[in-house]
């Protein structure tokens, strides 16, 4: 059975105005014009507040991004790039990034300078003075730490022909301590294979480098210039702990061949220093012109016996005499030469 209370509700309901009202929700902003359920309207524009002593708006400088790089990293490396300090620039050239288009141009042109032929090795150095340094630098950067061995070989080739491009980038890697270790071998090596004599100081800071690693890429490429002032590097070195140090300096001192290089060769394979580098010192000073090398080589039968017989195999071979093992017939040979042709009791015609 229906409930009477219900049913006299619902007919107040319908009776009332023929729909449900439903109650206003109070604007959070009185202020603001509301919109209404049967309508879209339009809030009245706001108005503009200028500073003061103003009417008109500052307008804002447009940007455009640069070298069309749209990331940070690309803005940052554009303003390292153009920056005052070298050592900025030289991060910046290192890290910036290479197409592939780019890298297969720079590549090309590196393998050109070595091609054999004339007219090629023409080409590619004029395409390489047209291309930016600092792209130049980046791509032997990058092939040295991450190429093909194929791609390493042809660049290798090459850095003799790329002093004038590169000598300064990795000069200036070399020297900037923010580098990491890796590319300032590198930049060692290639300085040495470049043939850059202008940075001779820059590897000669490094030749006692606590790091072990840059100190030996700096010896090497040293080794390969071998500049005419680099002697007293060399006599330094003599006095380093690492032995291989020791045997580079020796046989730098031999090339060089000055006279206090030949001092130091003659002390040592007198017995005098360095007993552990005798061999290797006798073994440089070989190939002496007799003048230099016979006097020494029977000072060290005198003096040396450890290097006695060496020293007697070489004047047997050089000479093509055999005097014995004794030091005395050697000298008396080497006086009588020295003396010269024994001049005539009478005088001719």
């Amino acid at each position: 059975m229906t409930n009477p209370f219900f049913l006299v509700m619902l007919f107040f309901l319908v009776s009332t105005e023929g729909e449900i009202r439903i109650p206003e929700i109070p604007p959070a902003f009185p202020d603001t014009q509301q919109h209404t359920l049967n309508g879209d309207s339009h809030s009245a524009p706001k108005p503009q507040a200028f500073p003061a002593g103003k009417k008109t708006l500052p307008q804002v400088r447009s940007y455009t991004p640069a070298r069309n790089m749209s990331d940070s990293a690309g803005w940052l490396l554009e303003r390292m790039s153009v920056s005052d300090s070298p050592e900025l620039r030289m991060r910046a050239a290192e890290a910036w990034p290479l197409s592939e288009s780019d890298a297969r141009g720079v590549q090309e042109i590196v393998e050109g300078l070595s091609d054999p032929d004339s007219m090629v090795r023409t080409g590619a150095r004029q395409r390489l003075s047209e291309q930016n340094k600092a792209l130049v630098f980046s791509y032997a950067m990058r092939t040295m730490v991450g190429g093909t061995i194929e791609e390493v070989k042809s660049l290798d080739a090459a850095l003799p022909h790329l002093g004038a491009t590169l000598g300064s980038y990795m000069t200036e890697t070399l020297r900037t301590e923010l580098e990491t270790p890796q590319h300032r071998r590198i930049a060692a090596y290639c300085l040495g294979r470049m043939g850059m004599h202008n940075a001779t100081e820059a590897l000669a800071a490094h030749l006692w480098s606590q790091d072990t690693d840059l100190a030996r890429a700096c010896v090497d490429a040293l080794a390969l210039l071998l500049p005419p002032d680099s002697t007293p590097y060399w006599l330094e070195l003599l006095e380093h702990s690492e032995p291989y140090f020791k045997t580079q300096a020796v046989r730098a001192l031999a090339i060089l061949g000055d006279p206090k290089s030949f001092d130091a060769l003659k002390r040592i394979v007198l017995g005098e220093t360095h007993p552990e580098l005798q061999q290797e010192a006798l073994r440089c000073i070989s190939g002496y012109p007799p003048g230099m090398l016979y006097p020494v080589l029977i000072e060290i039968m005198e003096k040396n016996e450890n290097l006695r017989a060496e020293a007697y195999r070489m004047l047997r071979g050089r000479t093509g005499l055999d005097l014995g093992w004794r030091p005395g017939p050697w000298r008396e040979w080497l006086n009588t030469a020295a003396a010269g042709p024994t001049p005539p009791l009478v005088p001719s015609p």
